[in-house]
């Protein structure tokens, strides 16, 4: 026994020498381009605009708990109102909650940081996102009738907003439905949701459908009352439940079908949209064109329905210092490190962070030579393992840009979200 845990702690130590020296000779070399071709590199993201073709500006982040993606959200958006009218925010978070943070950017009661709480996810009670909504609330208290922002959600992994909002709205236009469906519903709550038996999970999607059938056949009285806005999203709170159902009871296709039903409410949104430009953000690994992580993402879904009317620009940083969920729920601060072609340009660079559209340099063999080529960039989501620090291979993607995005905000280093309790 004494020899056999020998052996295996020799075996450990071998590999982690080895993952040690592929970190190390991982960031040695790489291209460095010349001051010309390092023009093209865009700091003022004010300016940022989206081409009149576009319908989805689409944002990735290589990290949920760091707060320049989270603040560079906000500025590229407000860059998009301002320079392309878009008036419409969705992020990777849930239906229902996002409902919560619309209801308060125009003009809703409670606080900023009450609402973003809503959305679902410990990584969005933060200060950064909370200053967005007030941003936004500030916006919409001057704006023109119809010219207000919206602030909405993609995700369907919860139940309890979307009830809330369901039976808000049949409590009024159809009392009756209303009362039958929260005992039939009783039992979907965000607490036990992940407990809940395969049998239950089907008899709720069987339920979902039913009312959705039923709301379809009261929407004119449903309407007459409440509205056909108000109608239109607690239908789709309804079709959340379902989905949210399908996707615990989903087993190995989880990630699946949780994009597609992403990719279906972000399409959603386009439909009960005014035409114009809608910006969307999540993870990279979901905004990204091409699915680098064995399943079809939110982006190569988007890219397959609207073609180049769909724009994705990812994120990368050479140092990466972020709150890193814990199974108990509460954060701690890691730090990464990762070097490439994209991040080493900054060598050579003044500012914190470039932007560059890939468009721009479609004619320079330097920039192609980077943006065609297998980069592995930073991707973390909610948290990491201390130990999984010790190689890249735990903390980093391969992707080849031109495949994945239209362009890339590049940082030096990021720091780590203000979350707020």
């Amino acid at each position: 026994m004494k020899a056999k845990n020998r052996k295996v702690k020799r075996m450990t130590a071998i590999f982690m020498a080895a993952a040690m020296s592929m970190t190390l000779l991982a960031g040695c070399g790489g291209k460095t381009l010349t001051e010309e071709e390092l023009s093209f590199c865009q700091t003022d993201i004010g300016t940022l605009t989206a081409p009149d073709h576009v319908k989805i500006v689409g944002l990735g982040e290589s990290s949920h708990g760091a707060s320049e993606y989270q603040q560079m959200k906000a500025e590229v958006f407000k860059a998009l109102v301002k320079n392309n009218g878009c008036r419409t925010f969705v992020i990777e978070g849930d239906f229902g909650g996002g409902l919560k943070v619309d209801a308060y950017i125009h003009g809703g009661e409670g606080t900023a940081q009450e609402a973003v709480a809503e959305l679902g996810f410990g990584i969005y009670r933060t200060k950064e996102l909370a200053e967005l909504a007030d941003w936004m609330r500030s916006y919409n208290a001057e704006a023109a009738e119809g010219r207000d922002l919206h602030f909405y959600g993609m995700d369907m992994q919860r139940y309890d907003n979307n009830k809330e909002y369901l039976f808000s709205v049949l409590d009024e236009a159809a009392p009756e439905l209303s009362e039958e469906y929260k005992e039939i519903f009783s039992q979907l709550t965000d607490d036990n949701r992940y407990v809940l038996d395969n049998s239950v999970l089907e008899q709720a999607k069987t339920d979902a459908l039913a009312l959705l059938k039923a709301m379809d056949e009261k929407e004119e009285e449903i309407t007459a009352v409440s509205g056909k806005r108000d109608f239109a999203f607690a239908r789709e709170c309804a079709n959340s439940i379902y989905e949210s159902s399908e996707l615990y009871a989903s087993g190995t296709d989880y990630n699946s079908l949780r994009d597609g039903h992403m990719a279906e409410k972000v399409e959603w949104f386009v439909s009960q949209g005014d035409g114009s430009l809608i910006f969307i953000n999540g993870h990279n690994g979901h905004i990204g064109k091409s699915s680098v992580s064995g399943y079809t993402c939110l982006g190569a879904r988007l890219t397959e329905a609207y073609g180049d009317g769909y724009f994705a620009i990812g994120t990368d940083a050479a140092a990466t210092r972020f709150n890193s969920q814990k199974d108990s729920g509460g954060f701690e601060v890691m730090e990464v490190k990762n070097k490439n072609d994209l991040n080493r340009q900054l060598d050579k660079l003044q500012g914190d962070y470039y932007y560059l559209d890939f468009s721009e340099v479609s004619e320079d063999s330097g920039w192609q030579e980077i943006l065609n080529s297998s980069q592995k960039i930073t991707s973390l989501n909610v948290g990491i393992a201390g130990w999984q620090k010790i190689s890249k291979m735990f903390y980093t993607q391969a992707v080849v840009p031109s495949a994945d995005f239209d362009g890339m905000i590049v940082f030096r280093e990021v720091s780590p979200t203000t979350i707020v309790d």
